[in-house]
């Protein structure tokens, strides 16, 4: 054959190869793969909120095909260890969660990216969610984060023992003074002067002493910028007193009685205070237990409880930040926390969401839910340091008799130092 006609027939092979090729790929044939982005989640496991996770991370990846969740719980005992060695050597995860006395120390840390303006936008934010629950997540102006497992302060009561004390459960006590008198009478001791039965179950002493510190303080509890506390003033020092008041002085509670047990829930203390997700837990361990709940007593009867929560951040080292942003406001959007609320016991952040009839099925629910509204935001800096620095007062007052002056104003040295260490 000519070389020619060679030429001619390898010509026209080639162009039949390229016209094959792109009918190929048009029709999806031999078409390169779409690259997948993978964004790790870490968070504590919660035997409530880890399957509620799980479910949520497919549910993303069917509307986001090329993305792929790679959800993480770890147990909470060893959570912060990895997650602050992780971050450290910057190997650590895309998306975390934190508890919002992180929220300051995180934002200017250098560590995380504020929510871009492509997903939500400041105005949005301050829009759309309850105030409280994000405040501790801004920073220079930006947010760098978004609320979740949402949770206040209230009142549980059992109606039982409120009762023999001649109380009603429909008319709790609004006042520190009523409530004082209550826990009193609620107190029983045997023949020999030993508790038999506790006013109030203190066996998390934090939610007492910080509820009545942030009901007590006006203003800001802990000043991030000037990089101090103020419950070491009047206030706070009546707060801590109204602290020993109750333990000391009355003894509605003791450390000594039924050590680590669960005094509520054995119907051996009358009053609870501690978090709505509590409901939950006491469906599932006591379910006899008849019990009322109730807005925590204020010291002038008005509404005031304080609110806790944590939040998902974006790493700055997330190979697709927006990405993992958008996975982010699908936890904490509607969709998102309808299922955190029905499924695992939260509250929500969103303003649209309080309120509604099917997250209000009853009047404990409804209780819980109009918290949300006058709940001002717990501004603790760090975890693990400042709770052991506040348990430290709490057990000098209740178990070593010490001045409530001396016990508060040595504490609030101690936290003014961790401010200035771990504020940038």
């Amino acid at each position: 054959m000519a070389r020619t006609q060679i030429r001619r027939l390898t010509s026209r092979a080639l162009v039949c190869a390229l016209v094959l090729t792109l009918v190929g790929f048009a029709a999806g044939v031999g078409a390169p793969a779409a690259t997948k982005t993978t964004i790790v989640h870490w968070q504590h496991h919660h035997e409530a909120r880890t399957p509620v996770l799980q479910e949520m991370a497919r549910e993303f990846e069917k509307t986001h095909p090329n993305v792929e969740i790679k959800f993480e719980p770890i147990p909470y005992d060893s959570y912060f260890d990895k997650l602050i060695t992780s971050l450290s050597s910057g190997t650590g995860p895309d998306v975390f969660q934190i508890p919002m006395s992180m929220g300051q120390q995180m934002a200017r840390s250098g560590m995380l990216v504020p929510v871009p303006k492509e997903v939500l936008t400041t105005e949005q934010i301050e829009r759309d969610y309850l105030p409280w629950t994000t405040s501790q997540l801004k920073y220079k102006g930006q947010y760098y984060g978004l609320p979740t497992d949402v949770q206040t302060l209230v009142l549980f009561i059992n109606n039982k023992l409120y009762r023999e004390a001649g109380f009603d459960p429909a008319k709790p006590p609004k006042t520190w003074a009523e409530f004082e008198a209550q826990a009193v009478k609620g107190t029983k001791k045997d023949a020999s002067g030993r508790l038999a039965q506790a006013g109030l179950d203190t066996r998390y002493k934090w939610a007492v002493y910080q509820l009545f510190m942030y009901q007590k303080v006006k203003g800001d509890v802990v000043d991030v910028e000037a990089k101090r506390v103020r419950y070491d003033g009047d206030e706070g020092l009546a707060a801590w007193q109204f602290v020993a008041d109750l333990m000391v002085k009355h003894g509605v509670d003791s450390p000594e009685f039924l050590t680590g047990q669960k005094k509520f829930e054995q119907g051996r203390a009358m009053f609870y205070i501690n978090h709505p997700v509590t409901r939950g837990r006491l469906s599932l361990e006591c379910p006899d237990i008849e019990y009322t709940i109730a807005p925590v007593p204020s010291p002038d009867g008005k509404p005031l409880t304080v609110g806790h929560h944590w939040a998902y951040v974006v790493s700055k080292r997330a190979s697709n930040q927006k990405l993992a942003w958008e996975w982010v406001q699908f936890l904490a959007g509607k969709d998102g926390q309808m299922a955190w609320c029905v499924k695992a016991g939260d509250l929500p952040s969103l303003k649209g969401l309080v309120g509604l009839p099917e997250l209000t099925p009853d009047e404990n629910a409804r209780v819980c839910m109009d918290s949300l509204l006058y709940a001002r935001p717990c501004q603790q800096v760090t975890r693990s340091e400042v709770d052991a620095i506040h348990a430290t007062i709490w057990d000098s007052i209740v178990l070593g008799k010490a001045s409530v002056e001396r016990a508060v104003r040595d504490g609030a040295a101690r936290e003014n130092e961790v401010l200035a260490r771990v504020l940038k």
